[in-house]
């Protein structure tokens, strides 16, 4: 026996929406030893022509004087198949073979469920069994201990004899358990999802080796490590109220493509750990509770099966497609709880339910059943009508507030592994609530407690927090409204990672929903964090690059006032309406990018703004001369007085425009630029430094949606990297890693030179801006004149170990767009990628709209009344005729 490594997930569509059937049987119980004894013994002598007269009913009805000898031979063959067929592939699709999948973090608890499986289950019906170790490397002893399971060591039985063998030296039958080690714990929902996909595999390829007929429809059983089966009952048990064989007798049809398949049914099994009569459901806390068993319910089958609102984990049977096809497929759940509360809300609002019945028993461990608020939003969210939600949350934490539980709900919509539209394609829970789940009907009749009276706070948060913490939860807000009541356009989420939820390690550091993934983590772990207090390099400010700046009468010591134009923003407008039909009537490529790609982030920048909690400030510096001084009233009346602080270093001072004439070493040239910024951030660390958490430049030619900008900023991603990688920051820390954003470029192709592009601008954390002043001005490249002072940013950075973060968002988008939003919009890489210097210098990049993220932080080469034009098609501000 093997380890066996995960396999891919299918993609699969489709509800498990299916028939209810009822149930039949013999009920044994009572009858005396001398008729059970007759009962049997007829069983064992007919059995064979059971199979025989099972053969018949799959056959087409035949005028049996009329067939030839050849014809009666065939079918003599093909019955000898049937009985030669049975100890390989089970009994077919009225009676098809088990897939067990279990889920355990112990060595001990899978050793426990595995023996049970094998002491309870006809050997020739079990397909296999997937034992998952999550969070443990390759365990050389479970793999020993389950070998000697296979060989024997463990009573058990195949097909109709009764006996049981132990210790045969000889292998009756293929081997039967396989195992996945998850090394990096992945959680239940993912190592469930990782097993089914493995099995579905592998029926695939039995299929295509003749060893499994497509009508056999596998039945899928999940049980936790530590749950063990206790009866061997349990499987026909199960198979019945699954499966609804066709008749013996043969019933004329047209269709010999379907007459002799089984009927099959929707609904899953749940393994009895209850006593009996007791059913298992939830309350308005989310937590399992026990209660009796409707006696309607229990008259209908004589007590032989029973509904169940919820399943608590113990052992649940349901064919493996109807597993592979649920509608909400969520594999960041990782607490089993958590995990089990899904299956059932895919199985009551999408499929037809879960029924307990008598005869399958399990035996289970205590496990908690208790979610926290963050995953209570997002059940919520999965599985709840708008209007009903806030009302089910306040009964769920009747102290925590409208605002907080928002928060919580647009974090939980914007999950990488969000379920979409399940709502549209399930019953509502509304339903489940009145006619299943009675437990809860007073959600629907009563008002939820007030905040803070007579009700536990099952809340794992506190509702005053601070500003990372609310930034944390809105960050992600699935759906950002547009200003002018222009439609919401909904993105797709980001794919799944491996982590789902913050959690602390156990000196009570938190950590982020989501890990960096592998690029970032080993960019920001290269880097060295500094003491971001502010050091004093000016030197009196009597050489460059700190010599500072003149005021409009030349005169030097100039500091201008960067928060002007934010306390005092202008009101935007068009000069003219040609100019508005100019910029609003076209349908181009731009038109589509700002329209129909990138969203402003302005609800969750409102939210955060009414929180009262302290921001993030960002400073915006942009670069000119004093010939282009007419393209900087566009910048102010646009996205430059969104940004905290404001500045234009150029080589004129002009307080109305806000540049600024910074002095700088050698002529004013292009190919000077790298002086220029280097005096430029030299300035901007001697007045600002303090006051500001990031600092971003560009050109006269940038345009930046801010709001994406804070978004991004903000969010559990670049608050952990600033902080080492691994933990999010608390807030008083004195030390950070040095951050630097933007668009990347590989010169020239070379990964090993890589370096953010001027064009739309790069982003430095306060640790970066100090490093670069304060330890790479002066040691490195101090008197260079070059025009390329993108590169020598990155150079001098290299030197000290910090390089340009990866800033693609899930899906592969850019952030930072060095062109126009319509070039990107329609971009393709040519044929012969060496030839055109764009795709020779981008890594990894995506085509067409998808090369840019729908929260695009900023575009370049944006001229003119341009500037104007992406700002009305971003927030919506055209008259409503062009709308």
């Amino acid at each position: 026996m093997a380890s066996v490594s995960s396999a891919k997930r299918h993609p699969s569509s489709g509800n498990a929406v299916g028939l209810r059937g009822g149930r039949g049987g013999m009920d044994l119980q009572g009858m005396g030893p001398e008729v059970k004894a007759r009962l049997f013994l007829f069983v064992a002598c007919l059995w064979p022509l059971w199979v025989m007269a099972l053969y018949g009913a799959s056959a087409p009805a035949v005028d049996v004087d009329s067939l030839n000898a050849d014809v009666q031979t065939t079918r003599m063959m093909k019955l000898r198949n049937v009985l030669d067929r049975v100890d390989i592939m089970g009994y077919g699709p009225t009676h098809p073979r088990v897939a067990v999948v279990i889920v355990g973090d112990t060595r001990e608890s899978l050793l426990q469920s595995v023996e049970s499986v094998y002491r309870t289950t006809d050997m020739n019906r079990l397909f296999l069994i997937c034992a998952v170790l999550d969070g443990h490397d390759d365990d050389s002893t479970l793999l020993t201990e389950l070998e000697k399971i296979e060989k024997g060591s463990v009573p058990h039985w195949h097909g109709l004899r009764p006996e049981i063998h132990v210790g045969k030296t000889h292998e009756e039958h293929s081997k039967k358990i396989h195992v996945l080690f998850n090394s990096h714990k992945r959680g239940v929902a993912a190592s469930r999802s990782d097993a089914a996909d493995f099995i579905d595999l592998l029926q695939h390829k039995h299929e295509s080796a003749g060893l499994k007929s497509p009508q056999e429809d596998l039945i899928l059983l999940l049980l936790e490590g530590g749950t063990q089966l206790t009866d061997d009952k349990w499987l026909p048990a199960v198979t019945s109220s699954l499966i609804v064989p066709p008749p013996l007798i043969h019933a004329e049809t047209d269709d010999d493509a379907t007459e002799n398949i089984a009927m099959k049914l929707a609904n899953a099994v749940a393994l009895r750990s209850q006593d009996h009569g007791e059913r298992m459901a939830f309350d308005e806390h989310l937590q399992l509770v026990q209660e009796p068993v409707p006696a309607a319910h229990m008259q209908q089958s004589s007590g032989q099966s029973y509904l169940t609102p919820a399943w608590n984990g113990g052992g649940l049977a349901l064919r493996l497609d109807t597993f592979l096809n649920f509608p909400a497929q969520d594999a960041s759940l990782r607490e089993a709880w958590a995990a089990n509360l899904d299956v059932t809300m895919n199985l009551w609002l999408c499929g037809d339910g879960i029924d307990v019945v008598q005869e399958a028993l399990v035996s289970q461990p205590l496990a908690p059943t208790k979610l926290n608020s963050d995953l209570a939003a997002r059940f919520a969210a999965v599985w709840m009508e708008d209007k009903g939600v806030q009302k089910f949350l306040q009964w769920f934490s009747p102290r925590t507030k409208s605002l907080d539980w928002e928060t919580k709900l647009t974090h939980a919509r914007n999950s990488p592994t969000f379920p979409k539209k399940v709502q549209s394609r399930c019953r509502p829970f509304g339903w489940y609530m009145e006619e299943i789940n009675t437990v809860l009907s007073k959600i629907l009749s009563d008002e939820p407690p007030k905040r803070g009276e007579g009700e536990e706070d099952t809340s794992d948060e506190s509702s005053s927090e601070d500003a990372q913490a609310v930034a944390r939860k809105i960050f992600g807000a699935a759906k950002a409204g547009r200003q002018n009541g222009r439609q919401e356009e909904e993105h797709e989420a980001p794919p799944a990672q491996e982590q789902s939820s913050s959690s602390e390690d156990e000196d009570g550091r938190r950590k982020p929903t989501f890990p960096l993934r592998k690029t970032n983590l080993e960019i920001v772990q290269k880097a060295k964090p500094i003491d971001i207090k502010f050091v004093d390099v000016s030197g009196g400010h009597k050489e460059h690059p700190h010599l500072g700046a003149n005021d409009e009468d030349g005169k030097i010591g100039y500091i201008h006032d960067e928060a002007a134009l934010h306390r005092n923003p202008p009101t935007f407008h068009f000069d003219s309406d040609q100019k508005e039909h100019k910029a609003c009537a076209p349908r181009d490529n731009n038109w589509k990018m700002m329209t129909k790609r990138v969203k402003v982030e302005w609800e969750y920048d409102k939210k955060i703004e009414e929180s009262g909690v302290k921001r993030d400030k960002i400073f915006c510096l942009v670069y000119t001369t004093e010939k282009s001084h007419d393209k900087i009233p566009n910048i102010r009346d646009t996205w430059g007085s969104k940004c905290d602080g404001f500045m234009v270093g150029s080589t004129k001072t002009n307080t109305s425009l806000g540049t600024v004439e910074i002095l700088h070493e050698g002529k004013e040239e292009y190919d000077n630029i790298w002086q220029k910024v280097r005096s430029m951030w030299s300035y901007i660390y001697d007045n600002y430094y303090d006051k500001y958490d990031w600092f971003h430049i560009g050109g006269d030619d940038l345009f930046m949606i801010v709001e994406n900008f804070r978004y991004y900023l903000e969010s559990e991603e670049i608050k952990t990297a600033a902080n080492g990688g691994i933990y999010l920051p608390v807030g008083n820390e004195t030390e950070q890693t040095p951050l630097l954003l933007g668009r990347r470029f590989a010169y020239m192709g070379d990964m090993n030179n890589i370096f953010d592009s001027g064009g739309s601008g790069y982003t430095m954390n306060k640790a970066a801006l100090k490093t670069l002043v304060v330890n790479g001005f002066p040691n490195y490249f101090p008197h260079m004149h070059t025009f390329s002072e993108d590169t020598m940013v990155a150079r001098v950075f290299r030197k000290m170990g910090v390089y340009p973060y990866d800033t693609k968002d899930d899906h592969g988008g850019e952030r930072y767009m060095p062109f126009m939003p319509g070039h990107h919009w329609s971009y393709h890489l040519p044929k012969d990628p060496s030839k055109d210097w764009y795709a020779k210098y981008s890594i990894d990049i995506k085509e067409g709209p998808e090369h840019s993220s729908p929260q695009s932080i900023a575009f370049h080469y944006v001229k003119g009344d341009d500037m104007k034009r992406l700002y009305a098609l971003a927030y919506a501000l055209c008259s409503d005729e062009y709308k």
